[in-house]
């Protein structure tokens, strides 16, 4: 068979011609289809997470830590009872933008150590207090939610030198919902099923955000003996109301962020912390409960940024 002009061979009739476009012609149909669905039909690629967990010492134990951003000034992130630093995760990387940011796991819970030891806020207090002083330098912020503003605002009390200023999210340390306050009357095994049911509602991971070690990544609360322990005996030791009195005497910048429909510590004991503070600046937000940093990200990191920018009395 000989070659036809420009080097193809000539096949009676188009033969090959014909079986090619007989194969090929169906798949660019398919291909014509996907594309005018919208269909993405490139590989996928998965990302790197955006960051890396760390265990730093905070006094007698490690805390699970993530650390990021720039500038002078830290914001030390605080989250409340049965969550982890994951709570921050909405807010963490545009407030990275302009500060050092750092988020723990408070002792007892995520991943942090679950020391059979004592989880009274004295405790909380010594620890943290260790943390602030051996891992951040210059200014800080301490910006609490629930449990973690009770931390948080004993920070500020405990080191008025370091701790320029506070953001309070629905602390505690005042007064909770009345159902709440007898925690401490609730059997154990009640109390270890609250932990629990909280602990699957609030994983403490998401490896497409932030990496772990290998032999950590499958980690869950709920079937870790010494979390349910840990989580049960907060809710024995620590005083979910011990600031009640001490509130006044915090005289350092505060950021006070309450939901006016916050079903855990109702916005009445908010009114009644902001009338307490020396120095603060007090945002209600309407129809929000009691994680304004997880619903509405975007207005708790606006309402950050302005209020350091400008406090509302300079820090003593």
């Amino acid at each position: 068979m000989a070659p036809a002009p420009g080097g193809w061979y000539s096949f009676p009739h188009d033969t090959l011609r014909r079986a090619t476009v007989k194969r090929v012609v169906p798949w660019l149909l398919v291909l014509g289809v996907l594309l005018w669905l919208g269909w993405d039909v490139r590989p996928h690629v998965v990302a790197a997470p955006l960051h890396q967990a760390e265990w730093l010492q905070a006094g007698d134990i490690r805390l699970r830590v993530l650390r990021g951003g720039r500038g002078d000034t830290t914001l030390l992130l605080l989250h409340g009872y049965g969550e982890s630093l994951m709570g921050y995760r909405a807010v963490f990387d545009a407030l990275a933008r302009r500060y050092q940011v750092i988020a723990v796991d408070l002792p007892g819970f995520g991943l942090s150590d679950k020391p059979d030891a004592p989880y009274d806020l004295t405790s909380y207090r010594r620890r943290l207090g260790d943390f602030l002083e051996r891992w951040t330098r210059g200014p800080v912020v301490v910006v609490g939610h629930s449990m973690g503003g009770e931390v948080a605002a004993a920070l500020a009390l405990d080191h008025p030198e370091r701790v320029s200023a506070a953001v309070l999210i629905a602390p505690a340390g005042f007064a909770l919902q009345p159902f709440l306050a007898g925690a401490k009357d609730v059997p154990s095994d009640a109390r270890g099923w609250v932990a629990s049911v909280l602990s699957a509602a609030l994983p403490p991971q998401d490896p497409a955000w932030l990496a772990e070690p290998s032999g950590v990544g499958d980690y869950t609360p709920a079937t870790d003996p010494a979390y349910r322990v840990a989580a049960t005996r907060v809710l024995a030791d620590f005083d979910f109301v011990a600031l009640r009195d001490s509130f006044g005497d915090i005289h350092q910048p505060v950021l006070l962020i309450w939901g006016r429909q916050d079903p855990t510590i109702p916005f009445v004991v908010g009114e009644s912390i902001a009338a307490r503070l020396p120095c603060r600046e007090f945002l209600p937000l309407d129809n929000v409960l009691h994680r304004p940093h997880e619903t509405h990200p975007d207005t708790v990191v606006a309402a950050i940024e302005a209020f350091l920018r400008h406090p509302p009395c300079p820090a003593h």
